[in-house]
């Protein structure tokens, strides 16, 4: 009988470690120079380490979701008809980070691209890290 609450505590927390997951997320939204959103306009993240490439598209409230990216170095670019070419390179995602990065597309034909280098940095919204670094060894002796 006192089997029974330590078995489905066991298969409660299974299913919780199952979900979790190492990968990252990318989203955002992109507009215009007026701040009108962009629908359809294709959004893709290339891991610079493999040359893996996760695309995606805006909605129609000019928003984009890439999930499930591996750690790593990405380039993201933004391409749209009628619209300059954007390329972000170095966009670094660590494991669970859910990075925000809205993306302004220039007026202009695709042949033209403009390279992101600076800006504000990326919003992380999935990672709570603190500034403070206790080592192990430090916990231990009860500080």
């Amino acid at each position: 009988m006192r089997r029974l609450p330590a078995l489905m505590l066991f298969v409660s927390c299974c299913g919780m470690v199952r979900g979790q997951s190492t990968n990252a997320s990318l989203s955002g939204r992109v507009t215009d120079p007026t701040g009108g959103v962009i629908v359809g306009a294709q959004v893709a993240a290339t891991n610079t380490g493999t040359n893996f490439r996760y695309a995606g598209a805006t909605n129609g409230a000019g928003q984009y979701y890439l999930a499930n990216l591996p750690p790593g170095s990405y380039q993201i670019e933004i391409d749209k008809s009628g619209f300059k070419k954007l390329v972000k390179p170095d966009v670094v995602l660590h494991v669970q980070d859910t990075l925000t990065i809205d993306f302004e597309l220039e007026l202009g034909p695709t042949s033209e691209f403009i390279t992101v280098q600076g800006g504000a940095p990326p919003l992380n919204t999935g990672m709570h890290r603190s500034g403070l670094g206790f080592g192990w060894a430090r916990i231990q002796e009860g500080i």
